[in-house]
C-alpha cells in the first residue's frame, strides 16, 4: 500500500529560524573571521546519519585554529522531482523527512528552493539563488551588522559542502558543465569531507596531489565557446569523517522495506526489533518513523 503523501510544499521561503545572528560574531574588522553558511545538496533519498556528519566535519574544519570562520548555521538542498532518478520519493516526501531528521540539531535545516523548481536546477544556481536568500534575510534582520560587513567590501558567504565521491566528479567527462562548474569554484568557498579508507587517495595532501598533477579541463559547448578549468588555481578546504560512516541511501531503504516487510507479515519480534535498531543507526532518530512511513513500500 502507497504512503500518504504530505501537502504540497508551501511558496518557498528560506527557514532561518536556526541561523545564528552576525551579533553574536566577532566581524568589526575585515580580518574578523568570515561568517559562512554551509549547503549540502543531493537527491537525499532519504537523508543518513552521514549527511548530517558531513556538516559536522566541515564546521569543525572551518572553525579550526588554522581556519578563521564563523559558521552561521547549514543547509541541505534536496533536487526537485524533475532531477527524474528512479526511487526518487517526491521532494514533498523528502523534505519531510529533512525537516524530522534536523528537528533537533542547533544549526541544520532545510532549503526547499531547489526542490521547487520547475525543471531541474545545476548545483551553482542552487548556490546563488541561497546566498542571496541569507543575505537578503541578514539585510533585513540585522541591517546595522551587514552594513558593516558591506563597509569591508563583505557579505555572508556560502560554502558549498560535498563528499569525496562527489569531488572526485568534477573529473568525469560531461558530468559536470564546465563553463558551470567554474562559476562555482570562482564563487563559492568549498569544503571536502573524505572518509579515512585504503585506496590512492586517502588523505587531504592526496586530494591536493590529484589537484596539482591533473590535467586542465576543457569543454566545448554548443555555441563554440571554450572553457578551460585547471584545478591548481583554486584552494580546497579537506576534512575527514570523526568516525567512519558507510551508511548510504540505498541501504536505508532495503531497512526501511525489510522492517515494513517484517511487520506486515507479523513476523518474529526478534527481526523486527533487529531491522528496527539497524535502521535507528543510520538515520536521526526524530526521522524514522517518516522514513518507514515514505520509503517502506519500496515502490517509486
Amino acid at each position: 500500500m502507497a504512503a500518504a503523501s504530505p501537502p504540497p510544499l508551501p511558496p518557498y521561503s528560506l527557514r532561518a529560524d536556526k541561523l545564528k545572528l552576525l551579533s553574536t560574531c566577532d566581524t568589526a574588522l575585515a580580518t574578523s573571521p568570515q561568517p559562512v553558511v554551509l549547503a549540502i545538496c543531493g537527491s537525499l533519498n532519504p537523508i543518513h546519519n552521514a549527511h548530517v556528519k558531513l556538516y559536522e566535519a566541515a564546521k569543525a574544519a572551518l572553525t579550526s585554529d588554522q581556519q578563521s570562520y564563523a559558521v552561521l548555521g547549514g543547509f541541505f538542498s534536496p533536487v526537485g522531482d524533475a532531477y527524474g532518478k528512479p526511487g526518487l520519493r517526491s521532494a514533498a516526501q523528502r523534505v519531510a523527512i529533512i525537516a524530522d531528521a534536523v528537528r533537533d540539531h542547533p544549526d541544520l535545516n532545510v532549503d526547499t528552493w531547489e526542490c521547487t523548481q520547475a525543471t531541474y536546477t545545476r548545483t551553482f544556481y542552487v548556490l546563488q539563488q541561497l546566498e542571496q536568500h541569507v543575505n537578503a534575510w541578514y539585510t533585513q534582520s540585522e541591517p546595522q551588522a551587514m552594513q558593516q560587513l558591506h563597509a569591508q567590501g563583505r557579505r555572508v558567504r556560502v560554502v558549498f559542502v560535498c563528499g569525496a565521491d562527489l569531488f572526485s566528479s568534477f573529473w568525469r567527462p560531461g558530468c559536470w558543465p564546465l563553463h558551470l562548474l567554474k562559476r562555482l569554484l570562482d564563487t563559492f568557498l568549498m569544503v571536502v569531507v573524505y572518509r579515512d579508507v585504503e585506496g590512492e587517495v586517502k588523505s587531504a595532501e592526496d586530494f591536493e596531489r590529484v589537484c596539482q598533477t591533473s590535467p586542465a579541463l576543457a569543454e566545448t559547448a554548443a555555441d563554440g565557446r571554450m572553457t578551460e578549468l585547471d584545478m591548481r588555481a583554486y584552494h580546497f578546504n579537506f576534512a575527514q569523517f570523526d568516525s567512519p560512516d558507510d551508511t548510504s541511501s540505498t541501504a536505508v531503504r532495503e531497512v526501511a522495506v525489510a522492517l515494513t516487510e517484517a511487520e506486515e507479515k507479523s513476523g518474529s519480534t526478534t527481526e523486527r526489533e533487529r531491522l528496527q535498531q539497524q535502521l535507528a543507526s543510520m538515520v536521526p532518530a526524530s526521522a524514522v518513523a517518516t522514513i518507514v512511513e515514505y520509503y517502506g513500500n519500496g515502490g517509486g
